[in-house]
């Protein structure tokens, strides 16, 4: 009787073995590739984890490409200037104007790039006007040319730089005698 029951209960336990991987080959062959329960990489968390962090990185993107605007049209309005000094030798009203939305924009851009406002800028400036109109529209291109150049990701110390310095410059045009 003891071999009888021996018996039967090793028989059971082989089929319950030899099936255990059938069913786990079932299973695999069930999941499809797309399947969320196959999840490979990073967890994303929630879906509201997910859909929080996509609008935080589409308003990231959203405020660089519009730092990136800003940096072209204030390099615009610094070539703007220039022409307009050279043909006249001083700036007119509108220049003035122009200048006060260059100031702006590059404090715009300071601010952005990681800038505090209380950085003090740069007050090495060429002496004659013409000179200081001139490094005016160099450096308003060539803050726009390292802006382009940033990632989003980025905060850079030449932007700063160049912000600081063109902020000094614009004050100092603003200081030239005007007609």
């Amino acid at each position: 009787m003891l071999k009888v029951l021996l018996l039967v209960f090793t028989s059971s336990v082989l089929l319950l073995c030899a099936d255990a991987p059938a069913q786990t080959k079932a299973d695999a062959q069930d999941r499809r590739p797309g399947d969320a329960s196959q999840k490979q990489g990073p967890d994303l968390g929630t879906p509201e984890e997910e859909m929080l962090r996509r609008a935080q990185i589409k308003h990231e993107e959203d405020s660089h490409k519009e730092l990136v605007e800003r940096a072209g049209e204030m390099a615009q309005i610094g070539n703007e200037i220039l022409d307009s000094f050279n043909k006249s030798k001083s700036l007119s009203r509108d220049d003035l104007k122009k200048l006060e939305r260059m100031e702006k924009l590059a404090r715009k851009i300071r601010s952005s790039a990681g800038a505090s406002d209380d950085e003090e800028e740069s007050e090495k400036s060429p002496g004659l006007p013409e000179e200081t109109v001139k490094r005016l529209a160099e450096v308003s291109d060539i803050l726009n040319k390292n802006v382009q150049k940033t990632s989003r990701l980025v905060i850079s110390a030449a932007v700063i730089k160049n912000s600081n310095e063109l902020l000094g410059l614009i004050r100092r045009v603003k200081s030239l005698p005007h007609p």
